[in-house]
């Protein structure tokens, strides 16, 4: 009866880690399922459309006056290789909340707490800033929700 005891909570605990794992897992391979608040962006190792690219998002101290401040940057690597292809910087870390990539182009999109959501559009194996793009509807913001509410 003794091992019963203790064979339960380590099922338990064992069925709760593999939940984890799955849910997680879904957040490198291009699946914007696993949003908690239903948005698009991730600060995860993601993949574009066709794995051709992943990117991963680091901060980083840089000097500011008399102290410094954290910056994201986004390092985008080509997957066969796992070459650095380009690396952009498109926001302090305090506010970032992650980016995404378009279903069919390799531009990724950024949300930041304070200056909202951009589009690094790809050129010529760069990622530049176009203020100018549409935001696809299928590319969700965490602010989205609250717009539709009206609050």
């Amino acid at each position: 009866m003794g091992w019963k005891k203790a064979v339960l909570p380590s099922l338990c605990i064992l069925l709760l880690l593999a939940g984890c794992i799955n849910r997680f897992s879904n957040r490198t391979s291009g699946s914007k399922d696993w949003a908690e608040d239903g948005d698009s962006f991730t600060l995860d190792q993601t993949y574009s459309y066709d794995e051709k690219y992943y990117a991963i998002q680091k901060a980083e101290k840089e000097p500011y006056g008399d102290g410094y401040v954290y910056y994201l940057n986004v390092y985008v690597y080509e997957t066969e290789t796992d070459t650095l292809v380009s690396c952009f910087c498109p926001a302090r870390a305090r506010d970032f909340h992650g980016i995404c990539w378009e279903n069919d182009t390799y531009n990724i999109w950024t949300q930041s707490g304070d200056i909202g959501v951009y589009c690094y559009k790809y050129e010529d194996m760069q990622w530049i800033r176009d203020e100018s793009a549409k935001r696809p509807e299928y590319i969700i913001s965490k602010y989205d929700k609250y717009k539709k509410s009206g609050e």
